[in-house]
């Protein structure tokens, strides 16, 4: 296995301590330099141009989103590691690789290095300014200390759940992120307010579907039934209200 070469920038000597420790557990990771600000660590990426680096947000001289800013052209895997939440969507207009919050659990870490692993060897990189701006086409869902970046096509429907969201991938999303659902802190109503409403209708008071992953629906009951892509064991019951709403989005489209 090729080595991934990684810098660590954060102001805090025990915050990049601790990272360079909890990277010390993949052989494959070699940490070619270290940063204290954020001038020494741009410079230190032109230098070692590194496969991967982690930034912490705040730091002197340069923020770890500037540093991104001036990197995002290069082929180096930006990783956030930070104590805040609320720049995540920020970060990833920079076309960040990921976010972590402090304190990063190992198994945190091991996502992120084993999805940055894959993206290395495939040659996998986020797209350049040319490219759509992909913070239109993500939202952020947070759960706890983990944030993601989900994009809106990995998204099948969301469910409410006791007052929270949980979030229901679609294939290719499950493909990405190696699971069937996530969970958000934030309930069914807020997190729909962060979608193109076009994309994502309102089947009922408990359920949000993707419409373009629709692919028939039915009756049952004299209730409508919406079968999606991937789900096709899983059909979403659409209230009587929503029925019409649905019925005359579509004839509209």
């Amino acid at each position: 296995m090729n080595t991934i070469r990684v810098l660590i920038a954060d102001d805090e000597p025990a915050a990049r301590h601790k990272l360079s420790r909890m990277l010390g557990a993949f052989a494959f990771i070699d940490i070619v330099a270290e940063a204290e600000d954020g001038k020494s660590a741009l410079q230190l990426m032109g230098e070692y141009q590194p496969d991967v680096a982690f930034l912490d947000i705040a730091m002197p001289e340069m923020t770890g989103m500037e540093v991104a800013q001036h990197a995002k052209i290069t082929n180096i895997h930006i990783v956030f590691v930070t104590a805040y939440d609320h720049y995540a969507v920020q970060a990833f207009e920079t076309h960040a690789a990921d976010y972590l919050l402090k304190p990063v659990s190992a198994d945190r870490l091991a996502n992120c290095i084993n999805q940055i692993e894959q993206d290395v060897r495939t040659g996998k990189h986020q797209p350049d300014d040319d490219n759509d701006h992909p913070s239109a086409r993500q939202i952020s869902i947070r759960h706890g200390s983990t944030v993601r970046i989900i994009e809106l096509d990995h998204i099948a429907w969301l469910e409410s759940v006791q007052g929270y969201c949980r979030v229901w991938l679609s294939e290719s999303g499950q493909s990405v992120h190696d699971q069937k659902s996530v969970m958000s802190d934030n309930s069914l109503a807020k997190t729909h307010s962060v979608l193109p409403e076009n994309q994502f209708l309102r089947a009922s008071r408990s359920a949000i579907i993707n419409a373009e992953l629709v692919i028939r629906h039915r009756t049952r009951k004299r209730r409508m039934l919406l079968v999606l892509n991937g789900f096709e064991d899983q059909p979403i019951t659409v209230s009587r209200r929503n029925a019409s709403l649905l019925r005359k989005h579509w004839a509209d489209q």
